[in-house]
This record gives structure tokens, C-alpha cells and sequence, in this order.
């Protein structure tokens, strides 16, 4: 799975899915009049954009329209979802777009059971969970790491390898997830960047692999692209560094 990241706070990408985004939204407008949804249905009338939201699914936004529609757009512009939807992980309908952003940020690990343990996690700290999805060779994910150690005393980090930059960090994190299940503070040390991640032993066998498999199939659920990718304890999600980790923690900043 090719993880691309999306901030400037994570490794940089181009502005094509942005292209996609206001060119789907230039077709919506000037096809929309020449669209009906069937015999019984209005036909869908050419609104304008008041607000959008980029879901946390590949390929899809909700936008709401000047007239308070709210829509489910393609990327592409090919396709647009109308009516009745709901949000499965919080059982939730979506009757409008700032119900949709709230949910979209979050997510109810309690529902879904999430057990991070299986995704080869590596902790460190004490408190409430804070679950970190890192790439072992990521700039941003070793400030992120640099970042929370200042604040072990208050949380719980549950540091999740993913491979993000090629075989180099797919190595690396098979190489952690392997060791993690003998010797987990060799693990936590290499992770840190205490100890060098390039001189862990080499996996044998299969070992490390199931985890980092769950990891991967793991972050595509979770609509994961980048490094660092945090979630906090009330189930605030965020991909890229904040500017003061603590204070997003606390949920002071965004």
C-alpha cells in the first residue's frame, strides 16, 4: 500500500487531488440542470458551493450547497450522492455538513475495538491512550517523537510503525515489530532514535510480518496517507505534526 502524505507538516505532495477538487466542482454547476435522479425525483438544480469537506475515504467530499443540500461529490465530478446517509462508526445520520466534519475527525475506537497491541504498538508513558502512526525513517514522525517525550507523564503513546518511504522503512519495521515481541524497550530505544534503527537484527522467518500486514490494512481503513498520523484520547484524528503537540492534546488547537 502506497501511503501519500498531505500537509505541510508530513512529507510534501502535488496539488493534483486540489485540481480534481475544483474542477468536479466546475462540472457539478454547469451539468447539473441537464441531471434528473428519476421520473418521481426534481431534477438536480445547479447550486452553488457554500461550504466542503474532504472525507476520510479516498475520492470523496460532502458539500453543501448555497441553498443547504447537502451533497456527496467524486473527485472527478462524475458522480454525486444525494439524500438520506449516515456515518456507520458512530451510528450516526449526517444531516448536515458541520455534523459531517464533526464526525470525520474522529473516530470511536471503542466501536470499532481497535486493538492496537496487534498492530505491533510500542509504548511509552502513562495515562490516557494516544495512538501514533510513525514512519521509522519519516523527519516529521521524529519530531512528533521528539515532541511527546516531554509529555510520557501524562499519556499513554502507542506507536505504531508504518512503512511509508519505501523498503528502507518496510525493512525497519519488520525488523521493530519482530523485536517488539522479545524485547520490547530495544524496540521503544531503536524507535526513539536512542539506538540505531539500521543495526536491528533481521527478521527470520515470518516474524514481524502479521503485525505490520494489520498495520497497513489498518491505516488504508482509517483512510491513512501520511506520517505522522495521530489519534487522542477522545478520538480526535490528525495527520501531520500539530505546532504544540500538547496543546492539541488538550484540544486548545487544532
Amino acid at each position: 500500500m502506497r501511503v501519500a502524505p498531505q500537509s505541510d507538516s508530513m512529507l510534501p505532495m502535488n496539488s493534483v487531488t486540489q485540481r480534481h477538487t475544483l474542477l468536479a466542482l466546475s462540472i457539478l454547476l454547469s451539468v447539473g440542470p441537464s441531471v434528473s435522479w428519476s421520473a418521481q425525483d426534481p431534477p438536480l438544480a445547479a447550486p452553488g458551493i457554500a461550504r466542503m469537506v474532504r472525507l476520510p475515504v479516498g475520492g470523496l467530499q460532502a458539500v453543501e450547497t448555497t441553498d443547504g443540500e447537502l451533497l456527496f461529490l467524486s473527485d472527478n465530478g462524475r458522480y454525486v450522492f444525494r439524500g438520506p446517509a449516515a456515518d456507520l462508526w458512530h451510528a450516526a445520520t449526517l444531516p448536515e455538513l458541520d455534523t459531517v466534519q464533526r464526525l470525520a475527525g474522529r473516530i470511536d475506537l471503542s466501536r470499532l475495538k481497535l486493538d492496537v497491541g496487534e498492530l505491533g504498538a510500542i509504548d511509552i508513558g502513562a495515562g490516557p491512550d494516544v495512538i501514533v502512526f510513525v514512519d521509522p525513517y519519516c523527519p516529521h514522525s521524529r519530531a512528533v517523537l521528539q515532541d511527546l517525550e516531554g509529555l510520557v507523564s501524562r499519556y499513554r503513546f502507542r506507536l505504531v510503525a508504518l512503512p511509508v518511504l519505501g523498503e528502507a522503512s518496510q525493512q525497519a519495521v519488520l525488523a521493530l515489530d519482530c523485536l517488539a515481541t522479545t524485547a520490547p524497550d530495544a524496540a521503544l530505544q531503536a524507535l526513539m532514535g536512542k539506538t540505531a534503527i539500521g543495526q536491528l537484527p533481521k527478521p527470520t522467518g515470518d516474524c514481524g510480518q502479521a503485525p505490520a500486514q494489520r498495520a497497513l490494512i489498518t491505516a488504508q481503513i482509517l483512510g491513512i496517507q501520511g506520517t505522522p498520523f495521530l489519534i487522542a484520547p477522545d478520538g480526535r484524528m490528525r495527520q501531520g505534526r500539530p505546532d504544540t503537540l500538547g496543546d492539541w492534546l488538550d484540544g486548545r488547537s487544532l
